[in-house]
């Protein structure tokens, strides 16, 4: 969403930022997290580093979920009620 969002995609067509948010929001889980991806050879590792250090950031998951709809939000305000 942050990429479609830096490639200004809401001026051609908001549908996929629409989604993205959608998809997002959907996925917040009852505690208020978000899903920890899961990558295939390194079940609980965000990244490696010359293949001898493993690492780890747990909210990374938050973080960048909540920056992503933020961004979403000021790029599509919603519309205000009168």
């Amino acid at each position: 969403m942050l990429g479609l969002i830096h490639a200004k995609q809401e001026e051609r067509d908001p549908t996929p930022l629409h989604r993205a948010a959608k998809l997002l929001i959907n996925s917040q889980m009852e505690n208020g997290d978000f899903p920890q991806q899961r990558e295939y050879a390194m079940q609980e590792t965000t990244g490696a580093f010359k293949k001898n250090c493993l690492l780890h950031y747990p909210m990374n998951r938050n973080i960048f979920t909540l920056w992503a709809l933020a961004k979403y939000r000021k790029v599509l305000p919603q519309p205000t009620k009168v």
